[in-house]
């Protein structure tokens, strides 16, 4: 079975940090969908984020159907970060969120994304 590819694009960098500080970074994902899809289904991901250079890649499996909290009908997966998504992210990340947000919300976000990867 070949895997679906899906384009996601954040047009503000804010949205996206919030979910990569949210659900992203600890390697979780709800898709809104109305289409159906089966558990252990696998998504190839291109992340185009307002404010980065590298497109980021990704690769998702379906681990259930069904609503979240809010009733929006979707999927939930596992997600991962390709290495060199990875790498990009851990390196320049937290320098492009100093630049953009100044050191006090720039160093307050930063920790954010510190906890969440020494809880992982």
């Amino acid at each position: 079975m070949e895997k679906e590819s899906i384009n996601i694009e954040y047009r503000k960098f804010s949205s996206f940090l919030k979910d990569y500080i949210k659900t992203l970074r600890d390697g979780h994902l709800f898709l809104a969908s109305e289409e159906t899809h089966s558990v252990g289904e696998v998504f190839d991901f291109s992340i185009k984020v307002h404010g980065l250079e590298e497109i980021l890649k990704a690769e998702g499996k379906v681990v259930s159907a069904g609503c979240n909290d809010a009733g929006v009908k979707g999927i939930r997966l596992d997600f991962g970060f390709d290495s060199a998504t990875g790498e990009y992210l851990s390196s320049k990340l937290p320098g492009i969120v100093l630049e953009k947000y100044g050191n006090v919300w720039g160093g307050k976000l930063d920790s954010l994304m510190t906890e969440k990867n020494r809880d992982a």
